[in-house]
């Protein structure tokens, strides 16, 4: 059905629209009225989300999400006995449709091949037409155009046209065979891009090719009409090409600021010629001089690969370790610099990039194999024209591993529209160590078969920019793994639209060891000295963070700090109070003999005065004595705390009936119950409740504080 028909079919029917909207997934021979696009013999409604289902069109797994239509794995599409005669891929009321392929997509069909659509993401398509006579095309532009991404490989055959309709921007591959005409539409080839045409005609009469670079090979099949060559353009953009008239022929160069040699290859192509072929790479250079490495829209080779865009040095390559550096790089693509990926490595060896440099206007880094940022400080900015990117970072088909280590890694949008990254980071496993993340995207921001963070310093805050209603998350994973102390402190994986991994927050001040040092007090057994970390059992370990003052003033950035070389503190004018702050790595809980660092923190009391010992031992025990009632023991054991606060809060019922096999005794397993769910004490991972385990001296004030002070 012509698309104009359809149009004026619209504008008729509309009235019947509401028919239509109560089936999302509906068979061809239906109205398309309201359908958002057709696949094979089905037809999707656009609040249609979930699997695309035709046994006897479709083979695989297809599915469609709101202007999405994926392709998982090796997918098989065929119309040939539709009796609706449907197009394998028909865009209706969608008018910017996406086609993703995480495989290859066999197609065979007696109609056309792929219609409409606004974009082709990424994949490998074989299309077949298996009916000769007919006015078949391969590929139809759609009404706003159709893009044939970088990542894309399609391949017709047999279609009458093999590109028409709508214009069409080619920045993959394509390669039309057994064809009758190979272009009928205003079609654009850019750097990087491969067309490849065998047809009885190159381009048709209504139809136009603009190079503005790549690979064009034309050879037709038919000779003694007109090949159209007439109606190939060079792009204005395009300074430097080769071409040859014949396949053992040598290349001849031309430069397009020289008239005269750009008239020549004018005159070239008004002559039928059956053999055409034209790159925009030095043909004469050797494969070995050239990586699969594209920085800005410009191919790093052996020549270049010290200054690869010849601004001073601010890329460089080293081919023997394939690490890209940056230094304060601007990576913005225009529309001259062509390919549509700041940078863009197809090296099969792992990528590793390091330094600093600012992506914007295109995606951002794609890989084909796994990626390293190390040491790196990287912004990435989407699309500043205002269209959404695809990919800021991804490594391979999202199947391949990323590394982030000791970096800062910030994607975001660029204009108060939220003009985001359809998605921030994908790959197969994430590993961020003592690195920042901060990622928002328009779809899920972080999409991971694993991440596992580690580092002390480790901040990773992920946010989409997605409605409640659409299936996009802060963080789409398969498996979290967290050490160092760092846990999920904001949201759930697989559920939040923003989530935060880091630290969590110390516990408050008054919670923490300290000791007072007055003027005048002297340095004992040789001066101020720091703990590192203090083992409280076999699974924690409690890690000094540093002394602070009152008002969290780090001792270092204090007027009384001596410097790296002092070894005690100096110019006090009045007492001072150094605040203690430990952190417990696992669990947060204290050992069975009460470990609270006190034995460590006495050795750092002695050797900066006697005051300080004195301060400390009553620190957290006067703190004890005057929050508990007279006569109250302080507890030493989760049992004793789980007990203290039940009792304190009324012994309420727990909301679910306890389950603990080590804890006989109903009332205690009622309390710990209850203390777990108010998050008073931590639930254990084997469904015990350990009751001897000893809890810190903070964590019996903190909670007791939380009951009695709500």
């Amino acid at each position: 059905m012509k698309r104009r028909w359809k149009k004026f079919l619209a504008g008729v029917l509309s009235a019947a629209l509401a028919l239509n909207l109560a089936a999302p997934l509906a068979l061809a021979g239906s109205s398309t009225m309201g359908a958002a696009c057709g696949v094979t013999n089905v037809l999707l409604y656009p609040e249609w989300n979930g699997p695309v289902d035709s046994k006897k069109c479709i083979q695989g797994t297809v599915s469609y999400n709101r202007g999405l239509l994926t392709f998982d794995g090796d997918v098989t599409l065929d119309t040939t006995s539709d009796p609706y005669n449907s197009s394998l891929v028909e865009a209706l009321s969608e008018k910017n449709l996406r086609l993703v392929a995480n495989g290859k997509v066999t197609g065979s069909t007696n109609s056309d091949g792929f219609d409409g659509a606004k974009e082709i993401v990424r994949g490998k398509y074989d299309l077949t037409n298996t009916y000769w006579n007919n006015t078949s095309k391969g590929i139809s532009g759609g009404d706003t155009g159709t893009t044939i991404a970088s990542d894309t490989e399609i391949t017709l055959k047999g279609f009458q046209t093999g590109i028409g309709w709508g214009s069409v921007q080619i920045d993959g591959k394509v390669k039309i065979t057994n064809a009758e005409c190979g272009i009928a539409n205003f079609t654009t080839m850019n750097h990087g891009s491969e067309l490849v045409i065998h047809a009885q005609q190159y381009i048709g009469e209504q139809g136009h090719l603009t190079y503005n670079g790549g690979h064009l090979l034309l050879n037709v099949t038919t000779i003694g009409m007109d090949f159209g060559l007439s109606r190939l353009g060079i792009g204005e953009n395009v300074n430097r090409f080769w071409y040859r008239t014949d396949d053992d022929a040598g290349y001849t160069e031309i430069d397009t600021s020289v008239q005269e040699k750009l008239d020549s290859f004018f005159e070239v192509k008004e002559t039928n010629h059956a053999y055409l072929e034209l790159t925009d790479v030095d043909p004469d250079q050797q494969e070995s001089e050239t990586y699969d490495l594209w920085v800005a829209g410009k191919q790093v080779t052996k020549s270049n690969q010290n200054d690869v865009l010849e601004d001073g040095g601010s890329v460089k390559f080293d081919p023997t370790t394939n690490t890209l550096t940056l230094n304060d790089a601007d990576l913005t693509l225009d529309g001259a610099a062509g390919g549509y990926c700041c940078i863009d490595s197809q090296l099969a060896e792992e990528l590793t990039i390091t330094g600093t440099a600012t992506l914007s206007n295109a995606d951002g880094i794609l890989t084909e194999g796994p990626l390293t940022l190390k040491d790196a400080t990287l912004t990435l900015t989407g699309n500043i024209d205002g269209d959404i990117g695809e990919d800021a970072i991804r490594a391979g088909r999202s199947d391949e591993d990323i590394t982030i280590q000791n970096s800062t890694v910030t994607i975001a949008g660029t204009n108060s529209e939220g003009n985001f990254f359809q998605f921030g980071i994908r790959c197969g496993k994430l590993t961020v160590a003592n690195s920042t993340l901060d990622v928002k995207a328009g779809g899920s921001a972080i999409v991971a078969n694993e991440l596992e963070t580690s580092g002390a310093g480790t901040v990773i805050t992920a946010e989409t920019d997605a409605s409640e209603e659409q299936d996009y998350y802060a963080l789409e994973l398969g498996r979290l793994i967290m050490s160092h102390g760092l846990d999920l402190v904001e949201g759930k994986m697989n559920e939040s639209k923003k989530a935060k991994i880091a630290q969590p927050e110390q516990a408050p001040t008054d919670f923490k060891v300290y000791w007072v040092v007055h003027p005048g007090d002297e340095p004992v057994n040789g001066g101020m000295q720091f703990p590192g970390a203090i083992t409280g059992s076999e699974e924690e370990a409690r890690l000094f963070e540093g002394w602070f003052l009152e008002d969290g003033t780090r001792l270092e950035d204090s007027p009384y700090y001596m410097g790296p070389g002092a070894n005690h503190v100096g110019n006090l004018d009045r007492d001072v109070t150094f605040y203690g702050h430990w952190r417990t790595a696992e669990s947060g809980e204290g050992s069975p003999d009460g470990g609270d660092g006190f034995g460590t923190l006495l050795a750092v009391g002695a050797v900066v005065g006697v005051a300080g010992v004195v301060a400390y031992q009553v620190g957290t025990e006067l703190i004890l004595d005057q929050l508990l009632p007279t006569g109250v023991a302080v507890p030493h054991t989760r049992a004793e705390l789980a007990m203290l606060l039940w009792n304190t809060a009324g012994r309420p019922a727990p909301a679910t009936l306890p389950a603990f096999a080590d804890v006989a005794d109903p009332e205690l397993a009622q309390a710990a119950q209850w203390a777990i769910e108010q998050g008073y004490l931590k639930a254990r991972a084997d469904g015990s409740f350990k009751p001897d385990k000893g809890v810190a001296k903070w964590h019996v004030i903190r909670g007791y504080r939380a009951v009695t002070e709500p």
